[in-house]
């Protein structure tokens, strides 16, 4: 049985980070730093949801990467989460990851957690042309998994979207970049509180499709 998840506001808090790094590529441009106008920035998916143009949107990503280099040394799992996932395997349960940021910063965030080793799969920005909310990252990682994941954990809208147009299961998580109230109007299917319920969940949701199966 497969689960996928995904990484920033997920399995790390990557927040602090980000808004560091955003504010000093917006401090560089010579731009005012607008907390609400940051944000929107780092959970856009385009220059459109970002509320930018074009130009701006790129500049700042390419200004960003080499701030968020120097502040990645201080992004940790969250509380519950290493637990999770060396819990996972005695439950013949695999991970996978299926994120949108660079493949550079994803495999440097795993090997510097120790986790390098521990997914079948990662699926990176730069494995797909569509990203999040399309399926399309999703779908890719089921395909290198041969198998359909139990669900797509996730603490993000587009998250959501992305695991239902995938056909899967969308589980929301709150402890990252947004709340309950924004992932159930997005369509997850659940929402949890705690990383320490996600485990019963997955054995939930696995034995409800087995039983189908049956």
């Amino acid at each position: 049985m497969y689960v996928l998840f995904d990484l920033d506001g997920t399995l790390v808090d990557s927040g602090p980070a980000h808004r560091r790094a955003a504010e000093n590529a917006f401090r560089d441009r010579g731009l005012v730093i607008e907390e609400e106008v940051v944000v929107r920035f780092l959970v856009a998916h385009d220059a459109a949801s970002a509320d930018m143009p074009p130009d701006v949107y790129f500049d700042l990503w390419k200004r960003m990467q080499p701030l968020y280099r120097l502040e990645q040394e201080s992004i940790a799992a969250f509380p519950g989460i290493a637990d999770l996932l060396a819990s996972l395997p005695a439950q013949g349960i695999r991970p996978g990851i299926v994120t949108s940021k660079r493949r550079w910063a994803v495999e440097r965030e795993l090997r510097r957690l120790g986790w390098l080793e521990d997914f079948a799969c990662v699926v990176c920005r730069d494995d797909t042309q569509h990203h999040k909310p399309s399926p399309e990252p999703i779908l890719h990682a089921m395909r290198q998994l041969g198998g359909r994941p139990v669900a797509y954990v996730g603490d993000a809208p587009s998250d959501v979207q992305a695991a239902k147009a995938a056909g899967l299961p969308a589980i929301g998580v709150i402890w990252g970049w947004a709340g309950g109230p924004a992932l159930r109007a997005a369509g997850a299917d659940f929402v949890l509180e705690d990383p320490a319920a996600i485990l019963p969940l997955l054995r939930e949701i696995g034995r409800a499709d087995l039983e189908a199966d049956a």
